[in-house]
């Protein structure tokens, strides 16, 4: 596992987003079989999954029946929907305007106004109310959850900072006595609300998204999911100055020889002695913020479909052989077995 700290969702949970899916057809047991998962794991209601083995059975079920509201909308959502949705960010230039950009989008895609965005005092909210939802059968709370967790997720990985959440509210009736999904949100979590609701600290309205990349958003919300999680207890990572030598390290290029110690210190207006001292009075090092990025620009590759030998070249790796070494630490698994085990995550 490549994570310090693991969420769980239960069984039921699971099943229950994907009820209708099993009713039409799909099976449990080739998607546990292409996940090379054990093919018990969802036998138990109460059963706890981690929820990155969740986020791959949920992404399976969708590419199984082609389908994204995994059939409980009588409204259906074709593959690929999730995709479009989160390619209109590329036009937004910051956090405001890319959450009311996500809000009209889904309302357009689920034909009504079920999504809002709402900036009061020192709160920006983004809530989703579902109780005029056209379900097929029952509203399903996890798979609103878990899709307020997927929009946490792309805007943390567009705008490169760890948003701050003031709360989160959910109709889910108490809270779970595992370490549930919601934990991964690092904030307060309201239950027995009338609504969804994700409330960020307003001094974010502004920051800036970060889209010259054009990486692919949707397709990588799962690989920053994984950042998130591996490095959630390391809170060195927040601090203003860290946040700008890690972007400046992205914005580097190994051929140019603008991301190594030399160029980010240039870049940034001081010398290697003076960045050292500055990242060591933060408990960490160039080379710790390098290994970061490198941990996080390689999942985005292997995404892209960019074989591991070009991931190693164009991270800087001497040969692929270390670059596989250093995947294997972050994540558990070599490249290879990486891209067999995500590849319904298209």
């Amino acid at each position: 596992m490549p994570s310090q700290e693991s969420f769980s969702v239960e069984v039921k949970d699971i099943m229950g987003l994907m009820k209708n899916s099993i009713d039409q057809g799909m099976s449990t047991a080739k998607i546990l079989e292409d996940l090379n998962l054990p093919l018990e794991l969802l036998d138990k209601p109460s059963t706890l999954i981690d929820m990155d083995d969740c986020w791959r059975i949920i992404i399976a079920n969708q590419n199984s029946i082609h389908e994204e509201s995994h059939l409980m909308s009588s409204r259906p959502l074709k593959r690929g929907t999730t995709r479009l949705i989160f390619s209109n960010l590329y036009h937004c230039s910051n956090l405001l305007e890319g959450l009311q950009t996500l809000a009209d989008t889904y309302n357009i895609v689920h034909g009504g106004n079920y999504n809002f965005v709402h900036k009061r005092g020192n709160t920006l909210s983004y809530v989703v109310d579902d109780s005029d939802f056209h379900y097929f059968e029952k509203p399903n709370i996890f798979a609103i959850e878990f899709a307020l967790i997927k929009i946490h997720c792309a805007l943390c990985f567009i705008t490169g900072q760890a948003l701050k959440l003031v709360r989160m509210s959910t109709k889910r009736e108490f809270e779970p006595k595992h370490n549930h999904h919601l934990n991964l949100l690092n904030t307060k979590i309201l239950y027995k609300q009338a609504q969804y609701e994700l409330v960020y600290e307003s001094d974010q309205t502004e920051l800036p998204f970060n889209t010259t990349n054009n990486i692919d958003i949707a397709g990588n919300i799962y690989a920053h999911y994984l950042s998130i999680v591996q490095h959630r207890q390391t809170d060195q990572y927040n601090h203003a100055f860290i946040q700008k030598v890690i972007h400046k390290i992205k914005q580097g290029s190994v051929v140019q020889g603008t991301r190594n110690q030399e160029a980010v210190a240039s870049a940034i207006g001081m010398s290697v002695a003076t960045l050292r001292r500055h990242l060591s009075e933060q408990n960490t090092s160039f080379r710790q913020l390098l290994d970061k990025v490198n941990c996080e620009l390689a999942v985005n590759d292997l995404h892209e479909q960019i074989l591991p030998a070009d991931v190693a070249e164009r991270l800087g790796y001497s040969d692929v052989r270390s670059f596989k070494r250093a995947f294997k630490r972050w994540y558990g698994v070599s490249p290879a077995a990486y891209v067999k085990s995500h590849q319904l995550l298209t």
